[in-house]
């Protein structure tokens, strides 16, 4: 255990806190997928079984019960602190992400929309896949929702 006192002093309140730990989380996550998501050429294809591979581990990896908990309990709440931290997660993660750059470079993704964007789009989808029960619970059928959600709102002729 750590002492209240001692958290505070690195942190102004407990949003703070919640939100490094949120984003210290999401960079571990996405640092191991990125070994399985090299299977897929397609960078949109990686960016679909990207977000369906974080949700799953989200919902099922014991680090993220967390996560899962506040996200059923108080979504609105932790998804404000989410979206607080997006543009440094945005920063970390897709600026110098392999997959972004190659499908900017391959004038795949949308010109009008900046990392910041795509990635407050990706933690609204990943939200609404936790907060409805009505997605159907099959692998197919979340990845056609995902593929349907993200394609033609992140990249060109999708």
């Amino acid at each position: 255990g750590c002492a209240r006192s001692s958290v505070y002093r690195y942190f102004d309140n407990k949003d703070q806190l919640l939100g490094a730990v949120l984003q210290q989380r999401v960079m571990l996550l996405g640092a191991g997928m990125k070994e399985e998501l090299s299977a897929y050429e397609d960078p949109r294809e990686q960016i679909v079984r990207g977000l369906y591979l974080a949700v799953n581990e989200v919902r099922t990896g014991p680090s993220l019960e967390l996560i899962a908990t506040l996200l059923v309990e108080d979504g609105q709440a932790v998804a404000d602190i989410l979206l607080d931290y997006v543009a440094d997660i945005a920063t970390d993660v897709l600026s110098i992400d392999p997959v972004f750059q190659r499908a900017r470079e391959a004038g795949l993704v949308r010109a009008d929309i900046t990392d910041e964007d795509i990635l407050r789009w990706l933690v609204t989808i990943a939200l609404s896949m936790f907060q409805q029960s009505n997605i159907d619970k099959s692998p197919e059928k979340k990845l056609a929702y995902l593929r349907r959600m993200l394609l033609p709102s992140i990249f060109v002729d999708a």
